[in-house]
């Protein structure tokens, strides 16, 4: 294979345990475009792709084995340069040691703490216990691990995986602690959208039920500029999504249903985690969405994202007319948005 001259991004892995013509797909992590594909051949595969030019981008190597259908995955940050592994199908996805990018060098520390979340959460399942006792005890494991990672970031600040990382964990975080962390990068990772969004976090405390609401502005379906405060006397429900959010997906009758009944006093907003506009575009059309659905291409560093603290998709925030907030929950589950709106619209 020919070695990268730094114009290309290349990737050649072997890896033992994986079956023949298993397909193998690197996207872009935040845009979710493919890069490339390829076909597992003894063992190896090889990618190729040129990344724009930029800080390293952070890539998801995915595939689905040929025979078993077994999920494989794994995240690695890199920009135009040659990537080597060789590895066996069970170190996926946290257990590869790559060469060829001083950036995923600084991610694979990272990479060891998850591993050893897999390994503890494994061996956990496999001892007999009450469901109860289990969950505790993963949970309990699973706290003291993010506990590391948040003292990684902290004292390893100027990587690519250490500000990628900190969206997960951003909770253990004061603002005073993220204003401190943002003064120690450096000026090349303060201007990134993970830099800028560690800057803004620190300038806008977690907000709590009972708390001022924040505001925010981008552009609609329509191509117009909203922001939440041109919505007057009215409920504000704000949605967070993207394209590939499943829970989003399942939400949809309900709330298209409790939207219709309750439309004289209430207006969702949906906040589009996509980073693609063509995604999110189609994802309007795709669901027939019939409020606003905004998006600032900020992905899951978005400023609304960022100022009410949101992880994972979907997300909700209930404001009052007062521009008070009355809810915050993650996740869906049938029944819970007809219950937290009845509790304050009726």
């Amino acid at each position: 294979m020919d070695e990268s001259n730094g114009n290309t991004f290349t990737l050649e892995a072997n890896i033992a345990g994986v079956s023949d013509s298993t397909l193998f797909i690197i996207k872009d992590s935040r845009t979710k475009n493919v890069l490339d594909s390829s076909y597992s051949i003894n063992g190896q595969i090889y990618l190729n792709s040129h990344l724009e030019q930029g800080h390293p981008k952070k890539l998801l190597l995915m595939a689905s084995d040929a025979v078993s259908k077994e999920f494989l995955y794994t995240i690695l940050f890199a920009g135009n340069e040659l990537i080597k592994f060789n590895c066996d199908k069970k170190d996926f996805p946290w257990n590869i040691d790559m060469s060829g990018s001083l950036h995923q060098d600084a991610a694979e520390k990272f990479n060891q703490v998850e591993y050893q979340r897999q390994i503890i959460t494994s061996a956990l399942k496999s001892n007999p216990n009450s469901e109860e006792d289990l969950s505790q005890k993963i949970n309990h494991a699973s706290d003291s691990l993010n506990n590391i990672i948040v003292k990684l970031i902290l004292e390893h600040p100027n990587s690519y995986a250490a500000i990628d990382f900190f969206k997960y964990h951003k909770k253990k975080f004061s603002t005073e602690e993220l204003a401190a962390l943002y003064s120690r990068l450096d000026s090349e990772f303060r201007e990134t959208v993970e830099g800028k969004a560690i800057k803004l976090q620190s300038e806008y405390p977690n907000p709590k039920v009972g708390d001022k609401y924040y505001d925010y502005s981008a552009i609609d379906q329509n191509g117009d500029r909203l922001a939440l405060s041109d919505i007057e006397e009215k409920y504000i429900l704000l949605h967070f999504s993207s394209s590939a959010c499943f829970g989003s997906q399942m939400s949809l009758p309900e709330l298209k249903r409790l939207y219709a009944l309750h439309e004289n006093k209430l207006e969702v907003v949906s906040i589009s985690e996509d980073v693609a506009k063509e995604q999110w575009q189609n994802t309007v059309l795709r669901d027939s969405i019939p409020w606003k659905y905004l998006w600032d291409g900020k992905g899951e560093f978005g400023d609304a994202v960022v100022k009410y603290w949101a992880v994972g998709t979907p997300n909700y925030v209930l404001i009052s007319p007062g521009e008070e907030i009355l809810e915050k929950w993650f996740g869906y589950t049938e029944g819970v948005l007809q219950e937290k709106l009845q509790i304050h619209l009726n």
